[in-house]
């Protein structure tokens, strides 16, 4: 204990020297709306709140009245939209993570990227991201989606392009905070504590288009995926999977209180030598691959005793991929899972957050590895949270594993992460 307690300081005091005293530089969104990250995040970024929600919703469109639009060419009296100042972001990410008796890994590339995004014309908006791969197959992994929105009743309306490697099938449009879209998530290591993100239905790869409408009360969003960035080894044609999700939030007094259900079903034509862009020989075949999820999401926010509070409760009852084919692409590999987690957080002061969960796992998997876990398992998890700057937050969370077999003994998990965004 004593050893993990001088790493951590070590660690902790390298990063604090490392974070030049005047960081204070906004983000590309923060630039184009004229706004403070904390417009439209919660007091613990990247969280959403209501300003935030209508922000994605716009498609990324909406811009500080200030900020002259341009025509496309000098002269013209055609103006599409475009901004004076076009918004690119970069997000520096370091983390420290120890698992057990395990050797602890310092990691300054995952997570870490550069991002444009925002308005680029007239009701459209666009994000693409270059960032660190979590799966180490490669260096960088590309992200991306282009949106149209147009304001319609008291929200907005839209379609949604998108394509990642990492953020799941719902990532077109997603902007509430239990766990569906990877990004959006109380606790940064999100696989012990988050049943979207442990059963791994709310990550992964997938391009996909989706149509939207959402205000202050409604989302309601259906589309169609491939579970894949790149079709080698899949018939895309045979392989969209219809999805679809429904949320209503009603605000009461300074409450906000959204329950929400989501769901996928569909049938994917691989490769059964499908490997997410390996080489596909002449002696391959093509098999049905099922995939089907559905559960239902909640999320409550407001104050108690003048403190702001987050409470989210993700419940995947069901998430599987039935094949008869050996297939090693991870997110084509059988699985058998569901899971159910609650997260709290409250901050006494706004900077400061403090975070509790709980999340208990059901496999019936037949194949392990880092996309899933096949057994069984209750994992409560505690962390603390600091803002020290809109735009540089230290977080850190420790979670201990209690496998319900008698032969897998209990594990702890610790993560450490220092993030600042320009």
């Amino acid at each position: 204990m004593k050893r993990i307690t001088r790493n951590l300081l070590l660690l902790s005091t390298v990063l604090l020297l490392t974070i030049p005293e005047t960081a204070n530089a906004l983000s590309g969104f923060s630039r184009q709306t004229g706004k403070s990250c904390s417009a439209c995040h919660t007091q613990n970024m990247p969280k959403l709140n209501a300003y935030g929600r209508h922000f994605a919703l716009s498609g990324y469109t909406l811009y500080d009245a200030e900020n002259e639009t341009q025509s496309l060419l000098e002269g013209s009296d055609i103006t599409l939209g475009l901004p004076a100042v076009l918004n690119v972001s970069a997000v520096l990410k370091a983390r420290y993570t120890k698992v057990d008796q395990t050797r602890g890994e310092v990691n300054v590339l995952e997570g870490s990227g550069l991002y444009f995004g925002g308005r680029v014309a007239d009701n459209a908006g666009a994000l693409i991201s270059l960032t660190g791969d979590p799966s180490e197959d490669r260096d960088v992994v590309f992200g991306g989606k282009a949106l149209l929105a147009y304001e319609t009743l008291n929200g907005f309306s839209g379609l949604s392009l998108y394509s990642t490697q990492t953020n799941g099938i719902f990532s077109g449009m997603e902007n509430y905070n239990t766990g569906l879209y990877s990004p959006l998530k109380q606790f940064e290591n999100a696989n012990a504590t988050n049943a979207a993100q442990a059963t791994a239905l709310g990550r992964g790869p997938a391009t996909g288009l989706q149509a939207y409408y959402g205000d202050d009360h409604l989302l309601v969003t259906i589309g169609a995926t491939i579970p894949s960035q790149n079709s080698e080894g899949i018939d895309a044609g045979s392989s969209l999977i219809p999805f679809g999700r429904i949320a209503y939030n009603q605000p009461i007094g300074e409450w906000n209180l959204m329950i929400g259900a989501y769901g996928f079903s569909g049938t994917v034509k691989a490769s059964d030598q499908s490997l997410d862009g390996g080489v596909i020989d002449s002696h391959a075949n093509l098999v049905d691959v099922k995939k089907e999820g559905y559960g239902f999401d909640l999320e409550a926010s407001g104050s108690i005793a003048e403190m702001m509070t987050m409470t989210t409760i993700n419940i995947v009852l069901k998430n599987t991929v039935n094949t008869d084919a050996n297939l090693s692409s991870a997110n084509l590999q059988k699985t058998d899972n569901r899971a159910a987690s609650v997260e709290f957080q409250i901050n006494p002061v706004a900077p400061l957050g403090l975070k509790i969960a709980y999340l208990t796992y059901n496999s019936n998997d037949t194949v392990g590895g880092a996309f899933i876990r096949n057994f069984d398992y209750n994992t409560p998890s505690v962390g603390v949270s600091y803002l020290f700057r809109q735009n540089f937050n230290i977080d850190l969370q420790y979670s201990h594993n209690y496998p319900t077999a008698s032969d897998i003994d209990d594990f702890y998990e610790l993560y450490l992460s220092a993030v600042i965004a320009f």
